[in-house]
């Protein structure tokens, strides 16, 4: 199977260091996850329910925006089942067919200031069709909500047991398949008392 822990594991790195980059929405992320766990109850120990996600909306946004800017998952290929029209162009039944997903999701007529990490921007769902992190119709991702599910509880955990930095990291991206933090991404962990 191509992705599934890699793909994850990819976005959680992203959003470490998007995070990291961007102090306000850590600060928002941290605030949403704290007061998830004081209503678990003084221990901290009592498992995350479904209901505890759905209420993790800033910590949504800000994997969605990850998902958005890092592309994890730039392409994939398709053929075409009848013959398409497309801007004067014509794409003949049985051609690969390659949807570039990073373009779409670096498009400032889809998303402006495209290259800003904006979290605020999923506060509104996007148009159909301007966001396929997981791919889009009877070909994307099975596991996507699992994913999704998994980095919710991941930085719930993280932010609130944890207190943790990046280090300064070299600015670009190496792909190899999928896109990481040039020369990867030195942190420094403690847990909380």
């Amino acid at each position: 199977m191509f992705a599934a822990r890699d793909t994850t594991a990819s976005v959680l790195t992203w959003m470490v260091k998007f995070l990291g980059d961007h102090p306000a929405v850590l600060k928002a992320v941290i605030e949403e996850q704290q007061e998830i766990a004081r209503s678990k109850g003084s221990s901290g120990d009592e498992p995350l329910t479904w209901a505890d996600t759905r209420r993790m909306r800033v910590t949504s946004r800000a994997i969605q925006e990850t998902m958005r800017v890092a592309s994890i998952l730039s392409f994939t290929f398709r053929e075409a089942v009848e013959d398409v029209e497309y801007q004067g162009y014509l794409i003949p039944k049985g051609w690969k067919v390659l949807p570039l997903f990073r373009n779409i999701h670096h498009s400032p007529d889809h998303f402006p200031c495209p290259d800003k990490f904006d979290p605020s921007r999923f506060e509104v769902a996007p148009k159909p069709n301007t966001f396929m992190p997981f791919g889009n119709g009877t070909h994307s991702c099975p596991g996507n909500e699992l994913a999704k599910l998994e980095m919710l509880v991941l930085f719930h955990h993280l932010v609130t047991k944890y207190r943790w930095s990046t280090s300064k990291s070299e600015s670009g991206v190496q792909f190899g398949p999928f896109a990481l933090p040039l020369n990867g991404l030195p942190m420094t962990f403690a847990r909380k008392d």
